[in-house]
Order: structure tokens, then C-alpha cells, then sequence
């Protein structure tokens, strides 16, 4: 009896999901105990699918050079949160203009953080022909604005991690300043995924990467499903870097 294989390709990077379901049960699979998750564990689960959705909108949509900006107020001009989504909003209005007046489209997504700690907005934003960090630092005049470039790995789940970890306290809080975990533009595109039935009696148990991808070996997870209990293999490559392409060419 088959098994289901979901495959997401985002950028760089290809995901791969494998599991067992009740519709292709197949005797001799071994199906953990049925759970009822707690509230804590409901909460986990969530969390990890929220940075799997970011992730993959983060690797699909953003290259080596855009940009993590982070942008910070002055101690005396430190706004409430309500007053921090139009001043974002204001920044954003400006930038997209520039970016047009280059004939070019804005792609962002922004993240709120207020809660315990100073307010800031942390931004992931694509840098294009006629654009500097320069500019967009004249843009926000509220404080100093912090650039971090986006490596040539193409894999960018740490940075998904963080914002993720970033926000839990405040996205947690009712009436925050988003409404929304992270917010994306509409420029912005969705990974490709495509689900198909394998028939086979069991999946490899050690994956093995596409030819021209690397296996992220501590991207493997293996076990039971939290709510079906049944099998499940998860795991992602990243495409091998041009350099090493050529020189293993």
C-alpha cells in the first residue's frame, strides 16, 4: 500500500514530507498511541508550523544581497503600537514609490516587536538596481536602522526561527500591533508544492538529496504524526552553491 509525499520547492531550497494516512493504511505499519494534545503542545505545534510557512515564504522570495533591516526609534520617540503600524505603514509608502520610480516592485515582510523590550520592526526587503540602504535609511528618520545582508545560501531558516521567536511574546498579546504573526506584501510569491501517492511498502530511511542539492542532515525529523500517530519523515536540501558547482565541474 502507498504512502503520501509532499514536495515544496522554495527558492534554493526543496522540502520533503513523507507520511502514512488512515485513507492508504497498509497492514504491518506500526501507528503510535492516539493523543490528545495539551494547550502547551497544541501551542508548539502552531509555532512550528507558523516558521514552516515563513521559512518557505522567506527562501522563495528573497536572494543573496536583499536585506534583514531592523528599524529602531529614538528613546524619546518611541511611539505606542497602534501609532508604530502607521509610521511602518509611512515607510513603506515611501519605499515602494522609490522602488517604482525605477521601474521596480517592493517585496517585504515585516515583523513587530514591542513586548519586554524597546519597540522595532524587523524587515526582510529585496534590494534591486537603483536601491541602496543608503536611501532607505533616510527613509525612516526615527532611529538608526540595522542592516543585515541575506547570505548566498539560499537557505534562510535561522532567520525565520528568529523572527518567529521574536514575536511570540507579543503576538501572544490581544490588540498587538499587527493583528498577524508577520505581515508579507502582495508582490510576494507562494512556494510550488506538489503532493503525490507512492506505491511502495516503505520510504528510504536515509534520504537522499536530488543530484546538484545537499541533504541538510539536522533538518531530518522522523517518528509519529502529534495528532494521527501515524509514521512520518521530514526533511530539506539546498542547492549546491555555483562556486562549488564549477569547481567540482
Amino acid at each position: 500500500m502507498p504512502y503520501v509525499e509532499k514536495t515544496t520547492w522554495a527558492g534554493k531550497t526543496i522540502e520533503k514530507e513523507k507520511y502514512f494516512t488512515a485513507r492508504y493504511n497498509k497492514k504491518g505499519i506500526a501507528r503510535g498511541k492516539n493523543k490528545n494534545p495539551t494547550s502547551e503542545q497544541v501551542a508548539a505545534i502552531n509555532e512550528r508550523n507558523a516558521e514552516t510557512t515563513l521559512r518557505r515564504l522567506v527562501n522563495h522570495n528573497f536572494k543573496p544581497g536583499d536585506v534583514h533591516l531592523t528599524l529602531t526609534y529614538e528613546k524619546d520617540k518611541r511611539p505606542s503600537p497602534e501609532e508604530s503600524k502607521k509610521e511602518l505603514a509611512s515607510f513603506l509608502r515611501k519605499a515602494r514609490t522609490l522602488y517604482k520610480r525605477g521601474g521596480e516592485k517592493l517585496k517585504y515582510i515585516t515583523v513587530t516587536e514591542y513586548k519586554n523590550k524597546a519597540i522595532h520592526h524587523h524587515l526582510i526587503v529585496n534590494i534591486v538596481n537603483g536601491v541602496s540602504t543608503k536611501e532607505l535609511n533616510k527613509m525612516w528618520g526615527k532611529g538608526r536602522p540595522k542592516f543585515t545582508y541575506l547570505d548566498e545560501s539560499g537557505q534562510y531558516a535561522a532567520l525565520a526561527h528568529y523572527l518567529i521567536k521574536e514575536t511570540r511574546k507579543t503576538y501572544a498579546e490581544a490588540g498587538g500591533a499587527s493583528g498577524r504573526r508577520w505581515n508579507p506584501s502582495k508582490t510576494l510569491k507562494k512556494p510550488k508544492t506538489k503532493i503525490e501517492i507512492v506505491k511502495a511498502k516503505e520510504w528510504r530511511k536515509e534520504p537522499k538529496p536530488l543530484k546538484g542539492y545537499i541533504l541538510e542532515t539536522d533538518s531530518i525529523r522522523e517518528g509519529y504524526h502529534d495528532f494521527t500517530g501515524w509514521p512520518f519523515q521530514a526533511y530539506s536540501m539546498v542547492k549546491v552553491p555555483e562556486r562549488e558547482r564549477n569547481r567540482n565541474g
